[in-house]
């Protein structure tokens, strides 16, 4: 309830402008959602930030960086091949560069001053926002708010009697409403009438498609597939959602390790995994992948996946050229 209290208040005094809050030069896409814990977030960024490089659009991404031990604004990817280790600039962002050649990443407790940072040296025409929903310090032209299929808004709580960072009302801010994570389309629109989301106002429907288990260089992997026992470990908000999609790709799982969100891969961690796997390759996340340190002791891939849209990303679609070619927010 408190917190509940807080976000409403905060965005009261954002609203009336008593709390400023800073405006770019270029067009803000912002991709965020009401629940802690992942929805989806980072492949929806890099999903479209390569949609909008084929309209045409120079992107630059922004990011807080969660979970790394540097502070103030930092270059995690200058676009032209320089990347920063993850506990320098945080996994998501790290990962959003390696899979997005030449598109400048900023992490920064200001994600004002990360955008000015990138305009300082490069030529951008939109800025993506990374789990900007609750930034409202930098304001944004397009607001994206994704929401899991299967998880919905839990108990409809904020923390911490709940999973939500706000009440379910806030769902009202959003420009475009996404339900991830769907098995498919009918499953996303039960799951979106259970948001307070204004009708009229574009929504669709997600899911993350399995494309193949790739390498520390982002490389396809010769061999494995379809049948496959592996030996799987991630660090994730949930795990058991990684093992499922593992399964459901045809992977055989003949082992599973589960570590804490944003995990810090210790020697002691690789070492049991390393055990545990045997002779079994072992399969993570891209997420875990980019965490790893080089010396692992253990052949080990990732499980690459990509958004895939359901329905409603030609609404969405539409609706981010027009705001981005002047249009005003409704």
């Amino acid at each position: 309830m408190i917190l509940g209290a807080a976000a409403r208040v905060r965005r009261a005094l954002y609203s009336a402008g008593i709390f400023p809050a800073d405006r770019l030069p270029r067009p803000v896409v912002s991709v965020g959602n009401l629940v802690m814990g992942g929805a989806g977030k980072t492949p929806h960024v890099i999903h479209l930030s390569r949609w909008l490089g084929g309209q045409g659009r120079r992107v630059g991404v922004l990011s807080r960086g969660y979970g790394r031990k540097s502070r103030g604004v930092l270059w995690v990817s200058d676009g032209e091949g320089t990347i920063v280790p993850p506990l320098v600039g945080g996994d998501e962002p790290v990962l959003i560069a390696r899979s997005l050649p030449g598109v400048p990443v900023v992490v920064g407790e200001s994600r004002a001053a990360a955008g000015r940072e990138i305009l300082s040296r490069r030529a951008v025409d939109v800025f993506l926002l990374d789990d900007g929903f609750q930034h409202l310090s930098l304001k944004r032209d397009v607001d994206l708010l994704l929401v899991e299929c299967g998880r919905g808004l839990g108990n409809r709580r904020t923390a911490p009697l709940g999973p939500l960072r706000e009440p379910p009302s806030h769902a009202r801010y959003a420009d475009a409403l996404v339900i991830t994570k769907c098995p498919d389309g009918e499953s996303g629109a039960r799951a979106a009438r259970d948001v307070p989301f204004p009708e009229g106002r574009p929504r669709a429907f997600s899911r993350l498609s399995p494309r193949g288990i790739v390498g520390r260089d982002g490389r396809p992997m010769k061999g494995g597939g379809a049948g496959q026992e592996v030996f799987a470990f991630s660090g994730l908000a949930r795990n058991a959602q990684f093992r499922d999609t593992l399964a459901a790709a045809g992977f055989r799982v003949k082992g599973f390790l589960s570590f804490p969100d944003h995990h810090a891969y210790g020697r002691g961690d690789l070492d049991r995994i390393a055990r545990e796997a045997g002779e079994m390759p072992a399969i993570t996340t891209e997420k875990d992948l980019v965490r790893l340190p080089d010396d692992v002791p253990f052949a080990v891939g990732a499980l690459r996946v990509e958004v895939e849209y359901l329905g409603g990303w030609e609404e969405i679609s539409r609706m981010i050229l027009a705001r981005l070619d002047g249009g005003s927010r409704a």
